[in-house]
């Protein structure tokens, strides 16, 4: 072949975007890393103010809102940790305020308070209140306030079994492209409320097993850069979570190239605790197949009870407040009690019941059909 033929062809293949992909990571290289995340993942579960503190997710009505360990409370913190009368919550319209007892020491990002503002437009997040063991923060779902309480002291942060993982499966990590939108679309998230959210999308991960292509819509959070996908498999609600699964993707390279390593995969917060309030996979990103990887299920000891979450990814997903046949005697999340226009959903109906606490399992091994 001629040089001039040579050039030729190396400029078409670069207006094609047809660059080889990097090369295939260092098995070793690619177990080290995998570990050392999953070392992060569990420090970072057991961090004093991580999912397993938190104890309560404590809905606002308009006006005021006492609270406290006393069950005459309108807001009642539970009680091993928690005075039992602390102060009030005012919601008013979009605001809310905080005022506590002078003599308990409460503080506010670490200074001490009695009136704080604790929620407004102008606020970027909500400042941290702490007393004790406890923290507690606002939140906004859709049109409505919450008080996210955490306690560092909590039974389940304390008695935390461990996480039991998968085997490490190195075909599930794939070099895939980045399908970048332009414009950036909105894809529907439903969650744990029973509630859908307009969510932007600036892409989808697009990967390939065997002949068969697969796409994963992502979203950006506001202060991280990378992509952060929620999933669907057949494993859902069996060995793992019936909510799905969440992994995290570095952006892309300049070629438009990402890393997407399902050994990174995870539990929503909801597995841990009660009061977290998960997205759920949208309906394209449910994957045809049984993901083992990453992080399996969880058994915990006081889940004596059904639990809201669906058998199957595909279950009663197409219309979240829609009964699913042969369902009947389901029970509603607690997320959604007091929600008045949030009915409990199909999302949130019984569908599994958990025994004796065992050790969390997190995904790895996947079978595509």
């Amino acid at each position: 072949m001629t040089t001039s033929r040579l050039v030729v062809l190396s400029v078409a293949l670069a207006v094609c975007g047809c660059e080889d992909p990097p090369p295939p990571i260092d098995p070793v290289a690619h177990s080290a890393d995998v570990e050392t995340w999953r070392e992060w993942r569990h420090a970072d579960l057991m961090q004093p103010d991580g999912w397993l503190s938190l104890v309560g997710l404590l809905w606002l009505e308009p006006g005021r809102n006492t609270f406290g360990a006393d069950t005459g409370n309108k807001i009642v913190f539970p009680p091993e940790n928690a005075p039992a009368s602390i102060g009030q919550f005012v919601l008013d319209n979009d605001m809310v305020s905080m005022t506590v007892r002078s003599n308990l020491g409460v503080q506010v990002d670490g200074k001490p308070a009695q009136w704080y503002m604790m929620s407004a437009p102008s606020l970027s997040e909500s400042p941290v209140a702490t007393l004790g063991s406890l923290q507690w923060h606002v939140i906004k779902r859709q049109e409505r306030f919450a008080i996210r309480l955490k306690d560092s002291l909590s039974s389940t942060r304390i008695e935390f079994p461990g996480i039991e993982m998968f085997d490490l499966n190195p075909e599930w990590r794939f070099v895939a492209t980045f399908d970048r939108y332009d414009p950036p679309r909105t894809i529907k998230v439903p969650n744990i409320l029973g509630t859908v959210s307009d969510q932007p999308s600036p892409g989808a991960v697009v990967f390939k097993v065997g002949r068969k292509k697969y796409r994963l819509d992502v979203t950006q959070e506001r202060d991280n850069p990378n992509y952060f996908i929620v999933f669907a498999d057949e494993t859902n609600g069996l060995e793992t979570y019936g909510g799905g699964r969440f992994v995290w993707v570095d952006v892309e390279d300049k070629d438009g190239h990402v890393v997407l390593d399902f050994n990174k995969s995870y539990n929503p917060p909801c597995v841990f605790t009660d009061y977290a309030t998960c997205p759920l996979p949208p309906r394209q990103n449910r994957l045809p197949c049984k993901s083992r990887l990453g992080r399996k299920t969880i058994r915990r000891a006081r889940s004596r009870k059904t639990w809201p979450w669906p058998r199957s990814p595909l279950e009663g997903w197409d219309d979240p407040c829609r009964e699913p046949r042969g369902r009947r005697g389901a029970t509603s999340h607690p997320h959604s009690r007091g929600m008045n226009s949030h009915t409990p959903c199909t999302l949130m109906r019984t569908t599994r019941s958990l025994g004796t606490v065992g050790t969390v399992r997190e995904p790895n091994g996947m079978g595509f059909k």
